[in-house]
């Protein structure tokens, strides 16, 4: 069962989330990393932000440095600050890492999601499966909003999605980051079963 998403339930669980040592604590030093390197014209600058998110995050990037050239080649720190959400597939595809199994390129929609967040937390909802279910689970429950699975891996849908989420049960005064630890959080709550392959490894 899952309990209307009500401002008094999303101020319990952001205050849950916000006084957890161990997430939190991984929050702000992404915080602190991002605020120290908040470009990406330098390789090594690219490097560390992607290898502090691969590892907290669990994104599972295998080719660290190859992502790295991409977002390098890929200039996109005017793109960050005007919050263009073409970039979120940009950076999930046209990389190069491939699987090993079928040699296809990997989608890193995900860590794309992550890595465009932590530069403009206004403009970017963060994707992960706790999110995605948190949100079917309600679109089962209320229809608050018209949309497939699939559209929640396209991040033009995926952010509509989550402003019909504020909208829908009255939850303007909360941000897209507000908003995000608040799925994230009730989803670990509420689907524990996925805990380990999503959001952080921090135990």
């Amino acid at each position: 069962m899952i309990e209307n998403p009500t401002n008094k339930l999303l101020e319990e669980y952001i205050d849950k989330f916000n006084h957890d040592n161990r997430y939190k604590s991984a929050d702000d030093a992404i915080i602190n990393l991002f605020a120290a390197f908040p470009f990406n014209k330098k390789l090594e600058d690219i490097l560390l932000k992607i290898s502090v998110i691969n590892d907290l995050y669990s994104t599972n990037i295998y080719g660290t440095f190859k992502m790295a050239e991409h977002i390098l080649h890929l200039n996109i720190d005017e793109q960050l600050k005007k919050g263009s959400p073409y970039l979120v597939n940009n950076i999930a595809t046209g990389h190069g890492i491939k699987t090993k199994k079928n040699n296809t390129e990997l989608n890193f929609y995900s860590f794309a999601t992550k890595y465009c967040n932590w530069h403009n937390q206004e403009s970017y909802a963060i994707y992960d499966s706790f999110v995605e279910k948190v949100l079917l689970a309600y679109k089962t429950k209320d229809n608050f909003s018209d949309f497939k699975q699939t559209d929640l891996k396209d991040f033009i849908k995926f952010k509509k999605i989550i402003i019909d989420f504020k909208n829908h049960y009255g939850l303007t005064k909360f941000n897209l980051k507000e908003i995000d630890k608040f799925l994230w959080f009730y989803g670990k709550k509420k689907f524990p079963e996925d805990y380990g392959k999503n959001r952080t490894q921090i135990k």
